[in-house]
C-alpha cells in the first residue's frame, strides 16, 4: 500500500503510538502487504509470532514490531500491534467519495424533517416525516429512512440501508451498507392450540384441520445506543412493545439476525452469520463468535465467549468460555471429544475381554464339580 508520502520512522512512531528503536531517520514509501515479500522503500509490519521468528529473513526498509521481536532492521516498536495498526490506517486511509454537505437534488426529504448543521445527503435517499438527523451525519445513496426516526450527530449511513419508523440511533453510529433496522419482529399466534402444543402437552392426536397463523403486531422499536457499528446486510428486529437494543460501543458484523425484544450490552461482539432469538440478554463485553445459534429468552453473561458454530440451549454464565451442541464450557466440550476419540479403540478392547470372558466360561464349564463330600473322603 502506498503512503501519501514519505515518512520517516519518527513519523510512523506519532501516526502508530509507538517509540523508534534503531532508524528514526529511515524513511519508508510504502507498507508491504506481503512482511516477507517487502522490499527496498517499504515498511513490514511483523505482528505475527510466525512471521517474527523468521524476520532475519525480511528484506524491508523498516519494520513495526512488537517488543518482544528483536531485529537489526531500523525499527518502531508497538505494544498493542491491532491498535497500532488502526491508527496506521486511519492516518494513511484514501479519500473516501461522500456526499457534501447539503440534501441532493435527487433525494426525497419529507418538509417536515429536521437536519442539523452540515448534514449530507446523498442521491436517491428516501427520509419520511418528523425524522430529526443530528448534526454531521452522512446518509449516502439510496437509503431509505422512515418517519419519526431520531438519528444522531456524526452518525454514517453507507448505501442502501433501511432504517424503519420510530427507529432511534445514537451519535457516532455506523450502518455498513444494506443493514436494517426496525424490520417486524417474527411473531405469531394461532386461534386454537396448534399441533406443536399439542406435542408439547403430551396429546398424541395431531389436527389436520387449516389453523391459519395469525400476526402479532409488533408495535415496539429499536434503539442503537452511541458509537455502535452495524454490519452490512445485519438485520435488527423492531420489539414486540418496547425496544431491541443494542448497547454502547458494539459492534455487529455482517450477515447477524438480532430478533425482537433483545438486549445486546455495552461494547458486545457479533460476529457474521450469527442469529440471536428473541428476548436474549448478551452481558457486556460478551462475544459472539461467527454462526452461534443462541436461543430465545436466553441470557449470556458479562465477558463471556461463544465460540463458533455453537447452539446455545441454555443460559451462559458471566466469564464463561462455551462451545459445541448445545453448547457447554469449552474444557468440557474438548474433554468429551478426546473421549469420544478413544471410542473405535474401547470397542476393540471390549470385544477382546469379551471373548476372553467367553474363553474362561467355557473353561470353567468343561471341568467337572468337586463337591464338599470329596474333599472330605481325602
Amino acid at each position: 500500500m502506498k503512503l501519501p508520502k514519505e515518512l520517516s520512522l519518527h513519523e510512523i512512531a506519532a501516526l502508530c503510538g509507538g517509540r523508534v528503536a534503531r532508524g528514526g531517520d529511515t524513511r519508508v514509501k510504502a507498507v508491504a502487504v506481503d512482511p516477507m515479500s517487502a522490499g527496498e522503500g517499504e515498511l513490514a509490519l511483523v505482528f505475527d509470532p510466525k512471521l517474527a521468528r523468521r524476520i532475519s529473513e525480511c528484506r524491508a526498509e523498516a519494520v513495526v514490531v512488537p517488543p518482544d521481536v528483536k531485529t537489526d532492521l531500523p525499527s518502531v516498536v508497538v505494544e498493542r500491534p491491532l491498535l497500532a495498526l488502526a491508527r496506521m490506517l486511519k492516518a494513511v486511509s484514501p479519500r473516501r467519495f461522500l456526499p457534501e454537505p447539503g440534501v441532493h437534488p435527487a433525494a426525497v426529504v419529507d418538509p417536515t424533517c429536521e437536519l442539523g448543521a452540515d448534514v449530507a445527503i446523498g442521491p436517491m435517499v428516501v427520509i419520511g416525516p418528523h425524522t430529526k438527523i443530528g448534526r454531521g451525519t452522512t446518509i449516502m445513496a439510496g437509503c431509505i429512512i422512515g418517519g419519526a426516526v431520531t438519528i444522531g450527530e456524526d452518525c454514517h449511513l453507507h448505501p442502501g440501508c433501511l432504517v424503519a419508523d420510530y427507529v432511534q440511533i445514537g451519535d457516532r453510529v455506523i450502518l455498513q451498507q444494506g443493514a436494517s433496522l426496525g424490520s417486524d419482529g417474527f411473531g405469531y399466534v394461532t386461534e386454537r392450540p396448534s399441533n406443536m402444543e399439542r406435542r408439547l402437552a403430551g396429546i398424541a392426536e395431531l389436527s389436520r384441520e387449516p389453523n391459519p397463523l395469525v400476526k402479532i403486531p409488533q408495535i415496539g422499536t429499536v434503539v442503537l445506543e452511541d458509537d455502535v457499528e452495524i454490519g452490512s446486510n445485519a438485520t435488527i428486529a423492531r420489539a414486540t412493545m418496547g425496544a431491541t437494543t443494542i448497547g454502547k460501543g458494539s459492534k455487529i458484523d455482517n450477515l447477524v439476525m438480532v430478533a425482537h425484544n433483545a438486549r445486546v450490552g455495552r461494547e458486545v461482539i457479533v460476529v457474521s452469520l450469527s442469529g440471536i432469538a428473541g428476548s436474549c440478554v448478551l452481558g457486556d463485553r460478551s462475544i459472539i463468535a461467527g454462526h452461534v445459534g443462541i436461543k430465545d429468552h436466553l441470557k449470556v453473561g458479562a465477558d463471556s465467549i461463544v465460540e463458533g458454530m455453537a447452539g446455545v440451549m441454555r443460559d451462559v454464565p458471566e466469564g464463561e468460555v462455551v462451545t459445541g451442541i448445545p453448547a457447554v464450557n469449552a474444557r468440557e466440550h474438548f474433554t468429551n471429544l478426546a473421549h469420544v476419540r478413544k471410542l473405535p479403540r474401547l470397542a476393540d478392547e471390549l470385544k477382546a475381554l469379551k471373548k476372553k470372558v467367553a474363553e474362561l466360561e467355557a473353561l470353567v464349564q468343561q471341568r467337572p464339580l468337586v463337591s464338599s463330600g470329596d474333599h472330605a473322603d481325602n
